[in-house]
C-alpha cells in the first residue's frame, strides 16, 4: 500500500445553532475537513495488521444497571432453560417461503473478536467484505483480489493506530464503494475516517479523510459508526462515550453526520454537518441507526430511528427525519416519538455448547431499510415466551402522515438464540416491500453460525434458511463472555431483484470467521403490485388459459423489454426479449408445454419490475 500524498486536517467551523420541538431538542453545526490522503489499494507493501486485543480484566468490571439487568436475565433464564429443555421450535408458522442459498464461500479473516461483519457488492459483481481488522476484496466466485488490514490503511492515511468498526456501503447511483471506520477510543484520538473510492474498482485509489471524532474538546471520543446514503449525502451515526468508562455507563449522546459524498468522490474538502445533543425530554437519546434504502434511493431526505435500548420492556419508538441536502444548506432534523403494538427489551446472552456464553449487548436498532415510504427496523430483544435471545422486526407505514404505524414481530426459537440482524430490500419495485434479513445463530447444540430469513410484504416471517453452519464454539477470551459480533451485514443486488448478498460469522477452529453468501427470495409474488392487478391498462386473456395467452399493455414510450414467467417454486421461463413500442401492445405466448397452475409473468425493463400479472393455466 502507498500513500501518495499526505495533507494536514483542516477543520473550519462555519455556524453553530440551537432548535428545539415539542420537548425535542438538538443542535448542530457546519465543518470542512480536508483531504488527508489518496491511498492506492493495488500498491503492495509489508502489512503486518498489528492488534492488541485484552484477553482477560485483571480487575472484574464494577457492576453497573445495565450488568445487574443483564444478570438477572441470565439468571432468570438459566431456570426457564432447565425447566422447559426446548423441546420444539417456536417460530411463526405462517406459509412464507424460505429464501434459497444460491452460493457461498469462505470471506477474509481476522485474529481479533468480534467480527463487526459488513459487506457490499457492486452490480458489476465485486465484493467489498470488511470486519474487525481487515478488508477484503472478491468477485463473486469467491476468488481473492485484496486484503488489507485496517491498521495498515490507518497507518498509510496519518500514521493512525487504533483503528475498529468498519462499514462498508455501495452507492448505485455513482458505482462507488464508501468505507468508514474508526481510529482511536480516547478523546485525545479519535476519528472517524471516510473513504470514498475514485473509480468503481475498490483495488486502486481511495480518497481518505478524518474527522474528529471529538469536536467538543473534552474527554469524550466516537463509537460505534452506523452508515446510509441517499442521493445526494452520507450519512454516519456515532456514539459519544466518556474516556475510561465503562461503554453503557459512559454514553453521553448520540451524534449524526451529514457528508457531501460527491465532494468525498471527487477529492475536495470534505463539507459535513453534525446533529448533537439529540434529546427528549432532557434524556440524551441513544445509538440512532440510519436507514438505507432500497430501489427508490431519496433525493434530499433521510430516515433514522432508534429506542431505549436498555430497558427491560418498553414501546417506545424515535422516528428521525433529515429533510433538505447538505448542500442546499437548509437541511433540517425533526423526530416523531411513537408507539410499538410489541414491546421490545433487553435480552440474555446466548449459549454455545461448551456452557460459555456469547456477549448480546443491548436491544438497539442495529439495521434499518427504506422502500415504497416504508422502513423496516431490525434489533435484539427477548422473547419472553421462551426468554431467550431473539430478533425484534419493525414496520413503520405511512412514514409521511402526521401518525405512522408500527407493527412490530419477534423472530424466535426455541431451539436456538438469535442475535445481530442486518435487513435489505428484496422485493421487485414499487409496491413490493419484501425484505430478507440475515442474523446469527447458536445454541447448548448448535455450534455458532450464519442464517437468513425472508419478510414478506405483509410482514410475515419464514422459518429461517441456514447460511453457514457452525463448526465449532468460540473460544478467544479467558473469560465467562465471549464476543458474537456487533453486527452482520447484508445488501441487495441491485441489478437481480429478490437477489441479495450476506455476509455473517461462524465458528471454526474456535474463532470467528467469516462467510460471504448470495441467497434469493423465492416468493412467486414477488413484486406483485396491488395497483397493476387491478390496473385497466393491463389485460389477460383467456383466464384460465390452456394454449395461447395473450397480455395487452399500454407504455407511453418505446423501450426494450424483457418477458419471464416465475412458477410457484420459485423457478424463472425466460420468454422474450424485444421492444415494446408507445402505445398498446399484445404480447402472446404457446402455454401448451406447462403444467397446471398458477404463474406469475413479469415484465422487465434492465431488470425493473414494468408490471406483473398471474396467469392460470388449466389444460
Amino acid at each position: 500500500m502507498k500513500k501518495i500524498f499526505q495533507l494536514f486536517i483542516l477543520v473550519v467551523f462555519v455556524s453553530v445553532s440551537a432548535l428545539s420541538q415539542n420537548g425535542f431538542t438538538y443542535k448542530e453545526f457546519y465543518q470542512k475537513t480536508a483531504l488527508s490522503g489518496v491511498i492506492d489499494f493495488s500498491k503492495e507493501e509489508p502489512d503486518y495488521a498489528p492488534k492488541l486485543q485484552l484477553l482477560k480484566a485483571a480487575n472484574p468490571s464494577p457492576l453497573t444497571d445495565f450488568s445487574m439487568n443483564k444478570k438477572f436475565l441470565d439468571e432468570q433464564r438459566k431456570q426457564r432453560f432447565l425447566l422447559n429443555k426446548r423441546a420444539a421450535e417456536a417460530l411463526n408458522k405462517a406459509s412464507v417461503p424460505k429464501p434459497e442459498v444460491l452460493k457461498g464461500f469462505k470471506g477474509n479473516t481476522s485474529s481479533g473478536t468480534p467480527n463487526d461483519n459488513d459487506m457490499a457488492i457492486s452490480n458489476s459483481n465485486t465484493i467489498v467484505s470488511v470486519l474487525n481488522q481487515a478488508v477484503g476484496v472478491f468477485n463473486d466466485t469467491g476468488k481473492w483480489a485484496f486484503n488489507r488490514s485496517l491498521a495498515a490503511i490507518a497507518k498509510g492515511i496519518n500514521n493512525l493506530n487504533r483503528t475498529f468498526d468498519p462499514r462498508i456501503i455501495y452507492d448505485p447511483e455513482n458505482d462507488r464503494f464508501i468505507l468508514v471506520f474508526l481510529q482511536g477510543a480516547y478523546s485525545g484520538d479519535t476519528r472517524i475516517i471516510v473513504g470514498f473510492t475514485q473509480t468503481n474498482d475498490p483495488t486502486k485509489n481511495w480518497n481518505f479523510y478524518a474527522i474528529p471524532g471529538n469536536i467538543f474538546g473534552d474527554s469524550s471520543w466516537s463509537d460505534y459508526p452506523i452508515i446510509a446514503i441517499n442521493k445526494n449525502d452520507l450519512f454516519i451515526t456515532v456514539n459519544r462515550l466518556k474516556d475510561n468508562t465503562y461503554w453503557k455507563n459512559g454514553f453521553m449522546e448520540s451524534i449524526i453526520w451529514q457528508v457531501d459524498k460527491q465532494a468525498g468522490y471527487r477529492g475536495d474538502s470534505l463539507p459535513q454537518k453534525a446533529y448533537t445533543n439529540i434529546a427528549f425530554g432532557g434524556k440524551s437519546i441513544w445509538s440512532i441507526c440510519p436507514a438505507r434504502q432500497g430501489n427508490d434511493m431519496q433525493n434530499g431526505w433521510m430516515h433514522l430511528v432508534s429506542v431505549r435500548p436498555s430497558d427491560l420492556q418498553n414501546d417506545t419508538v424515535f422516528l428521525h427525519e433529515i429533510t433538505g441536502s447538505l448542500k442546499s444548506g437548509n437541511a433540517k432534523l425533526s423526530t416523531k416519538i411513537l408507539k410499538t403494538n410489541l414491546s421490545y427489551g433487553l435480552q440474555p446472552n446466548a449459549y454455545m455448547s461448551n456452557g460459555k456464553k456469547l456477549q448480546t449487548n443491548d436491544a438497539r436498532i442495529l439495521t434499518a431499510l427504506y422502500q415504497n415510504n416504508a422502513l423496516y427496523y431490525g434489533s435484539n430483544t427477548i422473547d419472553t415466551s421462551t426468554f431467550s435471545p431473539a430478533i425484534y422486526v419493525g414496520h413503520i407505514d405511512f412514514l409521511n402522515q402526521a401518525n405512522p404505524i408500527i407493527t412490530g414481530r419477534i423472530i424466535s426459537s426455541d431451539t436456538l438464540d438469535f442475535g445481530y440482524p442486518s435487513i435489505a430490500y428484496a422485493g421487485g419495485g414499487i409496491g413490493d416491500k419484501s425484505a430478507l434479513i440475515t442474523f446469527s445463530h447458536t445454541s447448548d447444540k448448535t455450534f455458532p453460525g450464519t442464517s437468513v430469513a425472508y419478510i414478506d410484504r405483509n410482514l410475515n416471517v419464514s422459518l429461517p434458511t441456514r447460511v453457514k453452519a457452525g463448526e465449532s464454539i468460540i473460544q478467544l477470551l479467558f473469560d465467562t463472555l465471549e464476543r458474537w459480533g456487533d453486527y452482520t451485514g447484508i445488501q441487495q443486488k441491485y441489478n437481480e431483484p429478490g437477489v441479495c448478498w450476506l455476509v455473517g460469522s461462524y465458528g471454526s477452529n474456535n474463532t470467528n470467521s467469516t462467510w460471504l453468501a448470495k441467497v434469493k427470495s423465492t416468493d412467486p409474488s414477488l413484486s406483485m403490485n396491488d395497483n397493476n392487478k387491478s390496473s385497466s391498462n393491463i389485460h389477460v386473456y383467456p383466464v384460465p388459459s390452456s394454449e395461447i395467452v395473450n397480455v395487452q399493455f399500454e407504455v407511453k414510450q418505446s423501450l426494450s423489454v424483457d418477458f419471464s414467467l416465475v412458477d410457484m417454486q420459485g423457478r424463472e421461463i425466460p420468454l422474450l426479449r424485444d421492444k415494446a413500442k408507445a402505445g398498446l401492445n399484445n404480447f402472446s405466448f404457446d402455454a401448451s408445454d406447462l403444467s397446471n397452475g398458477m404463474y406469475v409473468l413479469y415484465v422487465k425493463q434492465n431488470e425493473n419490475v414494468l408490471f406483473n400479472k398471474k396467469i392460470v393455466v388449466s389444460h
